[in-house]
């Protein structure tokens, strides 16, 4: 039996009505890399030979698996958790989801107690604690047990791509920027029991991740380099989820709007606005107060705002600022071209 992806799309999207765009855009890519099927947060790898041997509702479910952990953002949310721990986490508290919205559990799929009612980072908690091979049977409901498959879930590390920056040093200052943000980005929680949302479909209260937005301000004065200025939207772009909100904005002495950044090609196509001065004023009263990552990109040559902002300062250059309640990062020029060097500042 041939894997069918627009059946796999179909049965997904009567199951999920509420995410049938998400489900038409997700990629399905084949790979022999993975045992039954995995992801990278953005797309699906599954295995061939073995979802031709399953019958089509085992064939659903897993696929369902992979996109309750792509809408839960549990790729992103794995931080320095141990992989095959956290991997095997975010399968018990999907399956108990699955079950609960009437999935029927395929054979060699384990239901671990307690699932249905702990998130992915308290169930994670649970095995760390736990020693694998004496208290998996104390601690795992058996639905039907098939030895060869056992473990052999879609938690599994991949051939999955990972995100590249063309600069070396850009990338050891969006690292540090990954860290400030690290904070808004995560997710506490997968599911409360005993209520509904999205118009009564699931019986359980379910909250998928919330989508991360950034607003960014870049400083477009005359000593600020306009390719730079490009490469550090690509890099923290990057950081977000695929269908995060970004929205740019330039500024000097004025702000000039924010513009949309969805792909490379809007990255491309950015309006950098603005040849002047700079006015921190005009670019802390441009925050719209929406996104929960507010970051400024700057060379820092201009008097600092008198109101206080929750921003992350991003420094490019030898200026150093301090900033009513923001945090700085400074992006320092070495001698090799195109190379920087990143230092830290919590203020």
């Amino acid at each position: 039996m041939t894997m069918d992806l627009q059946e796999i799309r179909d049965d997904l999207t009567e199951r999920f009505p509420q995410w049938a765009e998400r489900i038409r855009m997700l990629r399905f890519e084949p790979s022999a890399s993975v045992t039954t099927a995995d992801n990278d947060g953005v797309a699906v790898y599954y295995n061939e030979e073995f979802m031709r041997r399953r019958k089509r509702e085992d064939r659903t479910f897993f696929m369902a698996r992979q996109l309750l952990h792509i809408q839960l953002a549990h790729a992103h949310r794995r931080g320095e958790r141990t992989r095959k721990t956290w991997n095997g986490a975010c399968d018990a508290v999907v399956d108990a989801m699955l079950r609960e919205e009437g999935f029927q559990i395929p054979e060699g799929v384990f239901l671990r107690k307690g699932a249905d009612r702990l998130s992915a980072e308290k169930m994670y908690e649970v095995l760390l604690g736990q020693d694998e091979d004496e208290d998996d049977a104390a601690e795992v409901e058996t639905v039907e047990v098939d030895a060869v498959e056992r473990g052999q879930t879609g938690g599994e590390e991949t051939d999955a791509k990972e995100i590249s920056l063309d600069d070396p040093g850009l990338a050891a200052a969006v690292a540090g920027l990954a860290e400030m943000l690290e904070p808004s980005m995560q997710v506490d929680f997968d599911w409360f029991p005993g209520g509904t949302i999205r118009d009564g479909l699931l019986r359980y209260d379910f909250r998928p991740y919330p989508v991360a937005r950034a607003e960014i301000l870049l400083d477009t004065s005359a000593s600020v380099d306009a390719e730079l200025l490009r490469w550090f939207v690509r890099a923290v772009k990057g950081l977000l989820q695929q269908d995060a909100v970004v929205r740019v904005g330039c500024f000097d002495t004025r702000f000039y709007g924010f513009q949309d950044v969805t792909n490379e090609e809007d990255i491309e196509k950015l309006a950098l606005q603005g040849s002047g001065g700079t006015d921190f004023n005009a670019a802390v009263a441009a925050f719209t107060g929406d996104a929960e990552n507010q970051i400024i990109f700057t060379d820092g040559y201009a008097e600092m705002p008198e109101q206080n902002c929750d921003a992350v300062w991003v420094v490019y250059g030898n200026m150093t600022i301090h900033p009513k309640g923001g945090r700085v990062i400074y992006v320092k020029a070495s001698e090799e071209k195109g190379k920087y060097e990143v230092d830290f500042l919590i203020t």
